[in-house]
């Protein structure tokens, strides 16, 4: 209740000061009557007594103070009084305080925008209940090293489903992209085929209907689907009665379970918007050959994620003696799924740029920390004058962190509008295709973390950065400020030090950003112009994956690739055309298990390649260049003897020092053995920085897809080529859908990611030096503006211009040498994070670490130039008197 009353009481004195002082004076005075009155008994007459009274007791305004001094809304007050001062004294400087806040403001902007995407992507837990306990699986061959990134077989997977002890539930699902027609134009949805219990293990719930039961997992069950909310509201106008509904997916028949919720994603499997059954056939189901079944599972509570890899290697150990020839040296690794998740997003690589805009900050604060040290050298009059009535260092040094936290408070505030800006323009950088795999699909909020953290580095900035110009005019000496003829002090040493390390600080922070952006800069022109291994200027695709129920075999399947091709050839403007079974960056992909002929794999050796079915004219309309042999032809068809071309890399693992054409490989579940007819260079199939991989083409004839994408070169407009395609193809099968692109656009999508990081590093680097050269120069500027007497008197014994400009610059250099040294040496280490987003370029390239130096070099002698321009105008006659 005391607390309580203490509270109430200083309330009270806040906000009805006047009554309160009004009752403080009536105590007072009742209080001086009183013992007027006892000294009045001791014989003494009143006048005396009032006097004697007034002598013992002191001051009445002391008394008062010492009085209010005892309660905590003095302080609350004396804090007020100091907010209200400081904002009329920045409201005095509009310049500083306009300069000040700007560069707070691109500072704090900078680390509110990333920090809203780390807090969205990777902060924020993932929308599923208790999603902790949710684990991915992923295949590891113990001897070789590699890892099959959340994928196994399906006879592992589901003999690990039956036996395990560490997990609730075990999760199998494949992406898929499914034919969608009727009720409209037909469509190439994206969406998955999951087991039973795929949903019931993440925890989600339809809005409508129901989800996958085990019947409908079974294979020959009746067909059944889920709907996204989305495709319900916008292909079948959100029909009510949409449960029950047949709908025709791949030339079949499918009745609609269930209808999903818009918020409800699986960003392992990307875009979805249907969800099918994954019905394994009794053979697919015993198939153990190839890791291909991405799944995952959710632990049993209790269980940790330790526990259950352990089970898993004791698990695949006892596989491994009883499968030697598919299961040899493969284990399982199991990891939790919010950080598969994460990492895919690129979170290290947003985290690389969270330490970059920290580093940002950093410089913004030092350069505005620099201002109010300069800012507090012109005001050392003022506060020599309010210590000389009476204020105590204290009150002084509080009185200029006030101003600092207010400044940076106004900083946070125009880093907000800053931060939501470059917020929404990291957003708008994402593609659309590549949304499904993040979180929220990529929305970014504003929200109330972002917000709190915003304020929170604005104060915590405002209180450390402002201690430096608070405790240097704590120190101030009195007496000799009063007594110096201009009214002016020239500031200490010590400030004058202080603020020389602040930009030497500047300038090591900035090398190392500069250093860190022009190496990834360098790694993506260098990833541009290598090129991959095709020239994809002027290429429309379009894919499309013929249902098996209306394309029952290889006849009809090859029938329809060479009539779509042959009309394609005929449309105007088309200068080639061909086909493959999949293309690169194009999301459809194939890999075969290979070998060479008379040189057997042994047990537990993998030799993986990525797979195509090309026709003869793909080579030449992709411009994948020939190194040996020849391409395809016409003569390739079927019935004629098997043939393969192989890449370059492939080529040289197989046979590095032998001509490898007339060779033979075998591949492929059937052992196909082809004889090699070429060898043609190596092209990159998921990103522009991919390491050389093993590739082998075979005839389109001879090996007929039912996934089908057709490229087709020409110089006309791209949408009205894509409309010319679509039409060419439903020519042929109306009913076939169709995803069709440009290939440029397919490259830029898929490597969206390291482009918006490069953009953002490239910004970040510019900024950094703009807040570097500011800092040099505001420096530069002040001592020019300490040292006029000085300057004058070195004029007029004779110095000329050029000397005073040199002695100035040189000033300038000598910080920005040291902070370039000190940056330099601080990359080195900093720049090994960035090794795996660098593509050909080495984190200690030679070349960058010689070039942003010599940049720096010159960029401070060009932000020392105006002041040293400016002390060689002063005229040593005034400056003399001035002083």
């Amino acid at each position: 209740m005391s607390m309580l009353r203490n509270i109430t009481s200083g309330l009270r004195t806040l906000f009805r000061k006047e009554k309160v002082d009004q009752e403080l004076n009536e105590e007072f005075g009742a209080y001086l009557e009183m013992a007027t009155e006892e000294k009045m008994k001791q014989g003494m007459s009143r006048q005396e007594a009032v006097r004697i009274v007034r002598l013992e007791r002191g001051s009445s305004e002391t008394t008062k103070e010492i009085v209010r001094a005892g309660s905590w809304e003095i302080l609350v007050e004396a804090c007020w009084q100091d907010l209200r001062y400081g904002v009329r004294m920045l409201a005095k400087s509009p310049t500083f305080c306009a300069v000040a806040v700007l560069t707070l403001a691109l500072g704090i902007g900078a680390n509110t925008a990333i920090f809203s995407c780390i807090n969205a992507w990777i902060i924020n837990p993932l929308p599923y209940p208790q999603s902790d306990r949710l684990m991915v699986f992923a295949t590891h061959d113990k001897k070789n090293g590699w890892t099959g990134e959340h994928v196994t077989s399906p006879a592992d997977f589901f003999d690990f489903q039956k036996q395990n002890t560490s997990f609730e539930q075990s999760v199998a699902w494949t992406g898929a992209s499914l034919n969608l027609t009727g009720d409209g134009s037909p469509e190439l949805v994206d969406g998955g085929r999951v087991t039973s219990n795929f949903f019931d293990t993440l925890g989600a719930k339809p809005i409508l209907g129901r989800t996958f039961i085990p019947d409908d997992d079974r294979a020959g069950s009746p067909h059944v689907v889920i709907l996204s909310e989305g495709l319900w509201q916008g292909r079948y106008d959100g029909d009510p009665k949409i449960i029950g509904r047949n709908i025709t997916i791949g030339g079949e028949a499918y009745t609609v379970v269930g209808v999903m919720p818009g918020t409800f994603q699986f960003p392992l499997m990307g875009i979805a918007n249907l969800w099918t059954p994954l019905a394994l056939t009794d053979k697919q189901r015993v198939d153990r050959g190839g890791s291909w079944l991405p799944a995952f599972g959710r632990l049993k509570p209790g269980v940790t994620q330790e526990q259950a890899e352990a089970e898993a290697g004791v698990f695949f150990s006892g596989l491994e003696k009883q499968f030697p020839q598919t299961n040899a040296n493969l284990t399982w690794l199991v990891n939790s799924m919010t950080w598969d998740i994460r990492r895919k997003e690129g979170a290290p690589e947003l985290m690389i740029v969270f330490v970059t805009v920290g580093l940002i900050l950093l410089i913004a604060c030092a350069n505005v920390s620099n201002l109010m040290l300069a800012r507090a050298t012109s005001r050392t009059r003022e506060f020599a004058v309010r210590g000389a009535l009476g204020a105590t260092k204290g009150r002084l040094a509080r009185q200029l962190l006030t101003e600092s936290v207010l400044l940076f408070f106004l900083g946070g505030v125009g880093g907000t509008l800053f931060g939501f800006w470059g917020m929404k323009l990291i957003e708008s950088w994402i593609p659309g295709r590549i949304r499904g795999y993040m979180i929220n699909y990529g929305h970014v909020d504003l929200d109330s973390t972002t917000l709190a953290f915003t304020l929170g580095i604005a104060l915590l900035c405002g209180m450390i950065f402002g201690l430096a110009p608070a405790f240097e005019n704590a120190r101030l000496d009195v007496n000799r400020t009063l007594k110096e003829a201009s009214g002016q002090a020239s500031g200490s040493k010590r400030g004058a030090r202080l603020r020389q390390i602040f930009v030497a600080g500047e300038i090591a922070l900035a090398v190392v950003v500069l250093i860190s952006t022009t190496l990834l800069v360098k790694s993506f022109i260098i990833s541009v112009r290598t090129g991959p291994g095709f020239n994809p200027a002027n290429v429309m695709t379009a894919q499309l994956a013929l249902p098996r129920t209306k394309y029952i075999n290889d006849s009809q399947r090859r029938n329809f690739g060479e009539e779509v091709l042959a009309r394609l050839r005929a449309l105007p403007g088309v200068a080639s055309a061909g086909a493959a079974s999949n293309i690169p960056f194009g999301g459809f992909g194939q890999g075969v298990v290979v070998e060479a002929v008379r040189r057997p794999a042994q047990p537990g050796e993998r030799t993986g390649a990525e797979f195509w079915a090309a026709s003869p004219d793909y080579f030449s309309t992709m411009q994948i260049g020939l190194v040996k042999g020849r391409l395809f032809n016409f003569a390739d068809s079927q019935g004629s003897s098997p043939v393969v071309i192989i890449s370059q890399s492939f080529a040289r693992e197989f046979w590095p020092n032998e001509d490898p054409v007339g060779r033979q490989i075998r591949f492929g579940e059937q052992h196909t053995v082809s004889t090699i007819v070429g060898v043609v260079g190596d092209i990159m199939r998921n990103h522009l920085r991919e390491r050389g991989s093993w590739q082998i083409y075979v005839p389109l004839a001879q090996f007929p897809s039912s996934t089908l994408a057709f490229v087709v070169r020409s110089s006309a407009d791209p949408t009205i080529m894509a409309t010319a395609i679509r039409d060419a193809i439903w020519s042929v099968d109306h009913d076939q859908p169709i995803s069709s692109a440009p290939l440029e656009t397919l490259i830029v999508v898929v490597d969206a990611g390291y482009r918006v990081v490069t953009r953002l590093m490239l910004f970040f680097g510019a900024l950094a030096m703009f807040l570097g050269t500011i800092g040099i120069y505001g420096v530069m500027a002040h001592l020019v503006s300490q040292r006029i007497h000085e300057i004058g008197i070195r004029m007029a014994l004779g110095a000329s211009s050029v000397q005073v400009m040199r002695m100035v610059i040189g000033s300038g250099l000598q910080l920005a040498v040291v902070g370039i040294a000190v940056g330099i040496l601080v990359a080195l280490g900093a720049t090994r994070s960035l090794t795996t987003l660098l593509y050909q370029v080495a984190p200690n390239d030679p070349l960058t670490f010689v070039a942003v130096p010599i940049l720096f070099v010159a960029v401070a002698i060009a932000a020392c130039y105006l002041p040293a321009r400016r002390a060689t105008h002063i005229n040593p006659l005034v400056a003399l008197r001035f002083e």
